[in-house]
């Protein structure tokens, strides 16, 4: 339309009505200037094209205020096959330190000529048709962020269906997994606006629905290009602390150099952070300075521990550490170059050291802020969770010997008049709430990385479980103490809860579904009050672990062997187990003696526990006695 304009300006020929002759043959041997410097003349345009080829005249279109040259203008030459020749061989040619873009001048139809009247009889005739074909749609809505409860095209009609009647109905998934929008197409335009007025922010299943009119695929992308953003200064960051903030993020980066933004990566299953982020430069030479600095990554050693703490070996001056973490920078690449590397590097990935003390699962049982159970939660219950997430950080910071177990869970905030049946039960409930809450649509199903997390141990541990036909749930403790501060067993009686326990699962399977199902989990306490669970996965000892591993295992190897020699054990020598008679008779010996032992140990246990029952009715009596004085 800029061409057109402004050959009109410069074209002495053109009159109203069609062009003449001579005018058309100006028209061909003119060509449009673009890209020209702002010190660009008449006479110099005139001189650089004259030295190709014969220039009829020149003329550069400027500024009427400045003066200077606007960056275009037009070149006519004296035959029309120079003009085409020209245009070949000068296209993108330097002239004033900038390259020139030709092109060939093109007419345009001055105002209130017949081409005009022509051009507007057609838009308006355009204009009515569309309307007519909008008109003729259906109407259509779309319903944006839908519950995963609805999974049917049905149940999104239920929904609507009181407001007219509805021609069709669809809910779009991707190999069977649900987008989390929806189309509802009614008979009548009235009854749409009507259902989109109404339910427009109304709540289904605990969601809030946005319903608008629905246009094309092809409309949408008109409206809504994708914007194309230069992301050549952005670093991608691994190993953020999961306490990190698009805020707290870009101010430790801007000591480099100020930052355009810093966003925090958050999973999409859990809705909490994953524990990376980008951070944008706005200068390219603080970018490079901040690639350039960054520690680089050391290579395995056997003998090394590997840490996602600080380090001041890896980081002297600690302009990469944030939290206690060792950040690891890399420049970040495309959407879909990321989609490659991760396709092409799975192998390899394998092969890296992995966090042998899986201090990835601290998080693990922390509630977002922006989650609505967060709004539930009590001030002293929050309070109890900040100081839990300081004391097992501190703690694994402090000894490197600590790991996060895949099994075992540490439970907080109990019911003190809860006992160790009750707890166990609690702990299977959990395994069947948390599938029943994924078959009815309230929680996303573990991950297939989640699935695979345990390795080669897990499935070992579950192929055992099926054989003895023993449920998931391995071990509910309660720990129990005296009023001195001493821990005593249940059974004995002489103590009261300390209101926390632990749980240990077959797998990290039914852990991580037992955590999540229990983490934040109503129960009434002896007041009568509510009170929420503090669930995360227990922190071990490496040394204490490996050494019950090791009993665990020779236990099992000495089962093994009693079942392969027909339930007679083989002497320490490795001689064959004796049969016969004496045999049998040393057998029962051995069984006889084993369940004396097993009775005097209760007897001890009862003589125990009354013993320390007639201390405590006589301390009772002392201080009631005191009391009265």
């Amino acid at each position: 339309m800029r061409t057109a304009i402004l050959v009109s300006e410069v074209a002495p020929d053109s009159q109203d009505g069609p062009p003449s002759k001579k005018s058309r043959v100006e028209e061909r041997r003119s060509l449009f200037v673009r890209s020209l410097p702002s010190t660009a003349t008449n006479e110099s345009v005139a001189d650089f094209f004259s030295q190709h080829y014969p220039v009829k005249h020149a003329t550069v279109v400027v500024d009427p205020k400045t003066k200077e040259s606007r960056g275009y203008g037009f070149v006519t030459f004296t035959d029309a096959d120079d003009a085409v020749e020209a245009k070949a061989k000068l296209n993108n040619e330097l002239f004033g330190g900038r390259r020139l873009r030709l092109e060939v001048a093109e007419p345009r139809h001055r105002a209130g000529g017949p081409g005009v009247v022509k051009s507007r009889i057609a838009e308006e005739k355009k204009k009515r048709e569309d309307d007519l074909t909008e008109a003729r749609k259906a109407p259509k809505l779309i319903i944006r962020n839908l519950p995963w409860s609805i999974k049917s095209s049905d149940q999104l009609s239920k929904n609507f269906s009181k407001y007219g009647k509805i021609k069709f109905s669809d809910l779009p998934n991707e190999k069977g997994k649900l987008k989390g929008f929806g189309f509802i197409t009614f008979r009548s335009k009235k009854h749409a606006e009507r259902a989109m007025i109404e339910m427009n922010g109304k709540d289904i299943d605990g969601r809030t629905i946005a319903v608008d009119w629905a246009v094309s695929k092809e409309e949408w992308q008109q409206k809504n290009p994708k914007r194309t953003t230069d992301n050549s200064t952005t670093i991608f960051i691994r190993n953020l602390p999961f306490t990190a903030t698009n805020e707290s993020v870009k101010e430790h980066f801007e000591k480099f150099g100020p930052v355009r933004y810093a966003r925090i990566v958050m999973d999409k299953m859990t809705e909490r952070p994953a524990g990376t982020g980008f951070v944008c430069f706005v200068k390219d030479d603080d970018f490079k300075a901040c690639l350039k600095s960054a520690p680089r990554p050391r290579l395995p050693v056997k003998t090394a521990k590997t840490s996602v703490l600080q380090d001041e070996s890896v980081d002297t001056d600690g302009r990469y550490t944030l939290d206690g973490r060792v950040l690891s920078v890399a420049h970040a690449v495309s959407k879909e170059e990321a989609g490659r590397l991760a396709e092409a590097g799975p192998a390899a990935r394998k092969t890296e050291d992995k966090d042998k003390r899986r201090l990835f699962l601290l998080s693990e049982g922390t509630i977002p802020t922006n989650s609505p159970l967060y709004g539930l939660l009590t001030p002293t219950e929050i309070k109890l969770r900040e100081q839990s997430a300081q004391q097992r950080k501190k703690q694994v910071q402090g000894n490197p010997s600590l790991h996060i177990s895949l099994t075992r869970l540490a439970i907080r905030n109990m019911p003190r008049n809860m006992d160790s049946k009750e707890f166990k039960q609690l702990a299977r409930q959990a395994v069947v709430g948390f599938a029943s809450d994924v078959r009815e649509g309230k929680r996303q199903a573990l991950s297939k990385e989640e699935l695979a997390r345990g390795g080669a141990e897990d499935r070992e541990a579950e192929h055992r479980r099926k054989e003895k036909g023993v449920g998931v749930v391995k071990q509910a403790k309660i720990v129990y103490e005296t009023k001195d501060g001493k821990k005593v067993d249940e059974k004995s009686g002489a103590g009261k809860s300390r209101g926390y326990g632990f749980i240990e699962y077959s797998s990290h399977r039914w852990a991580l579904m037992g955590l999540r199902w229990l983490n934040g989990h109503p129960l009434k306490n002896e007041a009568g009050r509510t009170v929420r669970l503090i669930v995360e996965f227990a922190i071990e000892n490496a040394q204490v672990t490996s050494r019950r591993r090791a009993n665990e295992h020779r236990a099992r190897q000495k089962r093994s062997e009693i079942a392969q020699n027909g339930g007679n054990p083989a002497d320490k020598r490795g001689n064959k187990p004796v049969t016969g008679n004496k045999g049998q008779a040393k057998v029962e010996k051995v069984e006889v003696e084993t369940e004396e032992e097993s009775s005097k140990k209760k007897d001890a246990k009862e003589k125990l526990a009354q013993r320390q029952r007639i201390i405590g009715r006589k301390r009772m009596v002392r201080k009631n006695k005191k009391a009265g004085r």
